[in-house]
C-alpha cells in the first residue's frame, strides 16, 4: 500500500470511512457507499482512477461504455461531493478525519484535523505531467474546431424532492435565452431541445438531429437553502468533452449562478471558436419569492393543460406583485394569456385586454423587449387588422432578439399576403433554430399550399409524418390537398383516418371534403350541417365557408366568411390565396371581405 500515513493514521481513516458509510446519507444508498469505498481504496493504494474504470467497476457499464457521451459518472460524482460536504457540515463536524472529493478529479483527500492535509494526487504529479503534456496537445488540436451552434438540453433535477423539477426546467430555459442573445452563436430553441428530456440520447445523435456543433447539459440539485449546478459541454462531432464546471450558492441566487455559467461558457466557446458573446440582459430580480413564483409559473405553462394554465397565471401574477419591476413575470403572464386565447379557453375580448396590459407593463421595464413586440405584431395583425403596424412590430422584434417563434409568425403573416419568398426565408431561419418543433414545418407547408406548390407541400407533410405518424394536422392537409388535386381515394381515406382519431367539427369538415370530391353532394351537405350544429365554439366559420365553396354554394360560402371575419378568426387571412375559393374570388361579397380585413 503506497501511503504517507502512519499505521495509526490509516486506522483513523478506515474508522472514519466506516462511520461515514454508516451515516444516513450513505447507508440508504449502497451504490454511493460502493463508490466511496472504491475511491478510498484506489486513492490509498496510489492507483489511477478514471471515468471508464468507475463505469465498469462500480456502475456495471459494458466494455463499450464511453464516458464522453454517458454522463452518469459525472452526475454521481457531483452528488457525492455534495453529500460529503453535507455530512461534514453536520454529523461529521467533530470527526478527527475529514474526507473530501475536490473538483476536477476522482482521488479522495483525507485531512487529519490535527495534522496537515495530504493530497495523494500530487505524489504522482511528475508522472502525470508527462502524460498530460501529450494528452493536452492532442486535446488542443481537437478543440481548435470552431463551435458556432449549441443546444441546451434539459438540466436534470437531482434534488431529493421531485417537486424541484421546475427549478431545473427554469434554469435550462433562462440559460437558453441568455445564450440565444449571442450574435454569432446559433442556439436551438427550447421546444426542440426538450424532445430529448430524460432520454439519455448519444450527444452525436443529438447533434445530427438538431444540426448543432455542441451540446450543453447538466444538473440542478437543491438541498435546503443551497443549490448546486453542474454543467458540461461536449462537441457533437466526436463526443469530445470541451468544458465542465460546478457552481454553488443560495436558492435565492439561482439566476446569479445562471449568469456565472453563461459567462464561463462564453469563455469556453470563445476559446474554441469565433463567437463573440453579448452580455445577458439584466432582467432578473433581487426578490427570491418573485423569482421562485416565476419559475414555478413558467414551468406550469410549459405543461400545456387547462389546469396548468390556471396555475401558471396565478403564479406569474403573484410574481409580478412581489416585484413590480420584474420583466419576466409580465412576459410569463403574456405567454399564458396568449395560450388561453389561442385555445379558446378565454374570450378574446377579455384575454386581449389582459394580454395588452401585461405587454404594457413589460415594455415600461424594457421598451426594446423582443418577445413583447412579437406579441404586439400578432395582436396588430390578427385582431386590429393593422398590417403596417404589425410588420413594424415583427421587424423590431427580430432586430432586438431574433427569436425563432417570431420568424415563424412573421413568415406566416407574409405568406397570407402573398410574399412567399420572404415567408420561406423566415421559416428557414425559424426551423433551423427549432428543428423539431412541428409549428415551423407546418407553416412552411401552408405557405406552399397557398402558393399552389402542392408537390413541395406534400414533401413537407411527408417529413412531418415521418417524424410523427399520428400528427392530425398533417393528415388533414394531405386530405385537403388530395381533394383539390382530385385524388379522391386519398382524400377520403385520410379524412376517415382523422375522424377515427378525433370526432370533432374539424374532422367532420374533412369528411365533407372527401364526399364532395367523390361527387356525393348530399352527404357533404349533411356533414357540414352537422358541423354547424355542433356549437360550443369549436366549429370554424372559415372551414364551413371552404366546405360550401367546394360545393359551389357561393351564397353560403360568403355568409360564413363574413362570420369568420366577425369572429376575428385567424384563418380569415388565408382567403386571398386559398385555392378553394378560386371560383368565387371575383364575387363582390368576397372582395368586400378582403377589403374589410385589410388584404386589399
Amino acid at each position: 500500500m503506497r501511503t504517507g500515513f502512519q499505521d495509526s493514521d490509516l486506522a483513523a481513516i478506515r474508522a472514519e470511512l466506516e462511520a461515514l458509510l454508516a451515516s444516513a446519507g450513505f447507508a440508504a444508498s449502497p451504490r454511493r457507499a460502493q463508490l466511496v469505498r472504491y475511491l478510498a481504496d484506489r486513492t490509498l493504494n496510489g492507483e489511477d482512477i478514471s471515468e471508464y474504470g468507475l463505469g465498469l467497476d462500480v456502475f456495471g457499464k459494458p466494455a463499450s461504455f464511453d464516458p464522453r457521451i454517458d454522463s452518469t459518472i459525472r452526475s454521481e460524482i457531483s452528488r457525492l461531493r455534495q453529500k460529503l460536504k453535507e455530512y461534514y457540515a453536520a454529523d461529521g463536524q467533530a470527526s478527527r478525519v475529514a474526507i473530501d472529493l475536490p473538483p476536477r478529479g476522482y482521488a479522495l483527500e483525507f485531512t487529519l484535523r490535527d495534522k496537515p492535509r495530504v493530497n495523494w494526487r500530487w505524489l504522482w504529479i511528475g508522472i502525470a505531467a508527462v502524460v498530460l503534456v501529450g494528452a493536452g496537445y492532442a486535446a488542443w488540436r481537437v478543440t481548435r474546431q470552431s463551435i458556432d451552434s449549441l443546444a441546451v438540453l434539459p438540466f436534470q433535477n437531482l434534488s431529493a424532492d421531485p417537486g424541484n423539477e421546475y427549478l431545473a426546467d427554469g434554469f435550462t430555459e433562462e440559460l437558453t435565452n441568455d445564450l440565444a442573445q449571442w450574435p454569432d452563436l446559433r442556439v436551438v430553441a427550447r421546444t426542440s431541445a426538450y424532445q430529448f428530456k430524460g432520454k439519455g440520447v448519444d450527444v452525436r445523435e443529438v447533434g445530427r438531429r438538431l444540426n448543432v456543433g455542441a451540446v450543453l447539459e447538466g444538473s440542478v440539485e437543491k438541498s435546503g437553502d443551497r443549490v448546486r449546478v453542474t454543467a458540461q459541454m461536449n462537441r457533437t462531432s466526436d463526443g469530445y468533452h470541451v468544458w465542465s464546471k460546478s457552481f454553488e450558492g443560495r436558492s435565492a441566487d439561482v439566476m446569479l449562478l445562471k449568469e456565472q455559467i453563461s459567462r464561463s461558457i462564453s469563455d469556453a466557446v470563445r476559446s474554441v471558436g469565433r463567437t463573440t458573446p453579448r452580455a445577458p440582459d439584466a432582467h432578473s430580480t433581487g426578490n427570491a419569492e418573485a423569482l421562485d413564483l416565476y419559475l414555478r409559473g413558467n414551468y406550469q405553462h410549459s405543461r400545456h393543460t387547462p389546469e396548468s394554465y390556471a396555475k401558471a397565471l396565478k403564479l406569474c401574477r403573484a410574481s409580478a406583485a412581489k416585484d413590480p419591476g420584474y420583466l419576466l413575470a409580465y412576459l410569463c403572464i403574456a405567454r399564458v394569456e396568449n395560450s388561453l386565447i389561442h385555445l379558446t379557453l378565454k374570450a378574446p375580448e377579455e384575454g386581449l385586454t389582459d394580454l395588452r396590459n401585461a405587454l404594457d407593463e413589460a415594455l415600461k421595464i424594457d421598451p426594446d423587449c423582443a418577445e413583447a413586440h412579437g406579441y404586439l405584431g400578432n395582436i396588430a395583425y390578427l385582431y386590429d387588422w393593422d398590417w403596417p403596424r404589425a410588420e413594424r412590430e415583427y421587424r423590431f422584434a427580430l432586430e432586438h432578439g431574433n427569436p425563432p417563434r417570431v420568424h415563424v409568425q412573421y413568415g406566416w403573416a407574409l405568406a397570407t399576403r402573398g410574399r412567399f419568398r420572404e415567408a420561406q426565408e423566415h421559416f428557414r431561419i425559424g426551423i433551423e433554430s427549432d428543428p423539431l418543433n412541428p409549428g415551423g414545418r407546418f407553416n412552411e407547408m401552408l405557405a406552399y399550399y397557398l402558393e399552389r406548390k402542392y408537390t413541395e407541400a406534400r414533401r413537407v407533410l411527408a417529413d412531418m409524418l415521418a417524424a410523427n405518424p399520428e400528427q392530425l394536422d398533417a393528415h388533414a392537409f394531405v386530405a385537403l390537398i388530395s381533394s383539390i388535386n382530385r385524388d379522391c381515394a386519398t382524400a377520403q381515406s385520410e379524412a376517415e383516418w382523422c375522424a377515427r382519431k378525433a370526432q370533432i367539427p374539424f374532422t367532420t369538415f374533412l369528411l365533407a371534403l372527401g364526399s364532395t370530391c367523390r361527387g356525393d353532394a348530399a352527404q357533404a351537405r349533411a356533414y357540414l350541417e352537422k358541423m354547424a350544429a355542433t356549437g360550443g365554439g369549436f366549429e370554424s366559420p372559415y372551414q364551413l365557408a371552404m366546405g360550401y365553396a367546394a360545393l359551389h354554394d357561393t351564397r353560403r360560402a360568403i355568409a360564413y366568411l363574413e362570420k369568420s371575419a366577425e369572429a376575428r378568426e385567424g384563418q380569415i387571412f388565408y382567403l386571398k390565396y386559398d385555392p378553394i375559393f378560386d371560383e368565387i374570388r371575383s364575387d363582390p361579397g368576397f372582395v368586400a371581405i378582403e377589403k374589410r380585413v385589410g388584404l386589399l
